[in-house]
């Protein structure tokens, strides 16, 4: 590096609060925030259906499962970027107003799932216990992991 070269200088504005996508949205959109939601090189929104394969023959429990797993998808980004927000907007109470909530509905949402098909995390036993107490299964093994596809 020469004596007359420098290093680059950003000027990037403080991220305001501003509307928020609903869970499901936020996922599909990739933020939370509808103001992030620029086109990428001035490009227009394309919006492509996207159509899940072989849902016609599929076990109902199946797709119960799937569409439960789906709703922690979303809550738990929607948690994600909340977080990340609230992160460098500590005083934001709109912020942490939505954290709260998001927090009770994911928790809700991995009970409902640990009771009706097995616990995805640890913590989820707790929620097994609290619905069944006298409940006498470990049961940490009984499900596959979300990421290994399997049907139930």
């Amino acid at each position: 590096m020469t004596e007359r070269e420098h290093l680059a200088m950003a000027s990037v504005p403080a991220q305001s609060w501003g509307e928020l996508y609903d869970p499901k949205q936020a996922l599909k959109t990739g933020t939370i925030f509808k103001d992030l939601n620029l086109p990428f090189f001035a490009a227009e929104d394309l919006a492509i259906p996207v159509v899940p394969a072989g849902e016609a023959g599929k076990d109902p429990k199946q797709r119960e499962r799937e569409e439960l797993l789906g709703k922690i998808q979303e809550v738990s980004f929607y948690l994600d970027d909340l977080r990340l927000y609230l992160d460098t907007h500590p005083e934001e109470s709109e912020g942490l107003s939505e954290l709260k909530k998001a927090l009770k509905q994911r928790k809700q949402l991995l009970k409902e799932f640990a009771v009706s098909f097995y616990p995805l995390t640890f913590d989820c036993l707790a929620g097994i216990y609290e619905e069944e107490p006298e409940r006498q299964c470990f049961c940490w093994e009984k499900g596959p992991a979300p990421w290994e596809g399997a049907c139930v």
